[in-house]
């Protein structure tokens, strides 16, 4: 069974990149818009075609143009928004939840903090009557726990001692 949070990460991943295709096709559709409307500017203007050269006026051109884009802004808005509450829940959902022990808050301090591996003694210091302190530290880092280069080591020197020995 697949945890929820690696499920919400997944479902986070597909939504980043699905909005951020819309939001890419919003800003390249805008800036063809746009190049479309110096086109029509320049056709009116510039190279005196006429008013309705490009089958509408350009003021109607360029209405068109801003609303479409107040709406892509406005569709980017509401995507970023729905993306914001969906990695919210996530980072609530990871967060600890407090840990009691015998009715006393647990409170955990580790040292070296984010390591993974080796051996961690724990030790329970009460604070006062409603906490305990949870101090965890690293007795012996993970490098040095069945260690097969340095295994391999040992045994050669062993042997290479042994050889010694016999030889005297």
């Amino acid at each position: 069974m697949v945890p929820i949070d690696s499920q919400m990460r997944a479902t986070e991943e597909k939504l980043k990149k699905k909005f951020s295709r819309i939001s890419l096709i919003c800003f390249l559709i805008s800036i063809i818009l746009i190049l479309w409307i110096v086109v029509v500017f320049t056709g009116v203007y510039i190279l005196n075609n006429g008013y309705n050269w490009a089958g509408l006026s350009f003021d109607i051109w360029v209405y068109m143009v801003c609303g479409i884009i107040v709406f892509f802004i406005i569709l980017n808005f509401i995507l970023y928004n729905k993306f914001s509450s969906i990695n919210k829940v996530r980072v609530e959902a990871e967060k600890p939840k407090p840990e009691f022990i015998d009715g006393k808050r647990v409170y955990v301090y580790s040292h070296p903090e984010r390591m993974e591996g080796g051996i961690f003694s724990k030790t329970y210091i009460a604070i006062d009557k409603h906490s305990v302190l949870r101090l965890i530290s690293l007795m012996v880092p993970p490098n040095h726990l069945w260690n097969k280069d340095e295994i391999k080591e040992e045994i050669e020197d062993k042997k290479v001692k042994e050889k010694k020995l016999q030889k005297t």
